[in-house]
């Protein structure tokens, strides 16, 4: 059967009923940790880091984990870091944080927020930061997997709204150290997969 769309993303029903699970990260995230590193990411200079640590105190403090402050500054720095966001900020590409989406596709509302939008010589580039606990190349691998359906449909979404190619799909999964940084293969099959995946104005997503 088609793969249900991942709560990262709503659909509604054209009676604008909604069919999915609240919006995953507001500073949204599966995790207080993940919360406040989103939060931090969506305000701290791209290019210098400027403010990191500020942010990380004050976003910790908001998710009332306070000791894990450093831990939240040290994956929002991996991710400044990570060659998506040098890329960024070394070409001095328009970019976007914290970016709503919504398209209404085969009679679908489809809604969700994009970490960092690009916009390239080449398309736009979605990019979404991760949270998960990848230990190695393997956790990496099997996590991709399970969000290529989300990237297919932030695509989807974007080129509906916008009318403008969407070239790739980044995910930078924060950890310890560096960070590692996967695109979608094909990112076309990922968008088939989406659509196939929209519920019905009655299905439930998730």
């Amino acid at each position: 059967g088609a793969t249900d769309l991942p709560s990262a993303v709503h659909a509604r029903g054209a009676d604008d009923a909604e069919i999915g699970r609240p919006a995953y990260r507001r500073g949204r995230a599966g995790t207080a940790v993940g919360r406040a590193v989103h939060a931090v990411l969506q305000t701290v200079d791209l290019a210098t880091g400027a403010g990191l640590e500020g942010a990380a105190r004050a976003q910790a403090l908001a998710e009332q984990v306070p000791e894990r402050e450093a831990e939240v500054r040290e994956l929002a720095a991996g991710v400044l870091r990570s060659p998506i966001v040098r890329r960024t900020v070394g070409e001095g590409l328009p970019c976007w944080r914290e970016v709503p989406v919504a398209a209404t596709v085969d009679g679908v509302l489809v809604e969700g927020f994009i970490d960092l939008l690009v916009d390239t010589p080449e398309g736009l580039v979605v990019v979404d930061y991760k949270t998960d606990q990848v230990a190695g190349e393997a956790d990496v691998d099997a996590a991709l997997a399970h969000y290529e359906v989300q990237g297919g449909a932030y695509a989807l979404a974007l080129e509906t709204a916008l009318g403008r190619p969407v070239v790739g799909c980044v995910f930078v999964f924060a950890r310890g150290g560096e960070p590692v940084e996967r695109e979608i293969a094909d990112l076309p099959a990922a968008v088939a997969r989406a659509r196939a995946a929209l519920p019905t104005a009655t299905a439930t997503v998730g």
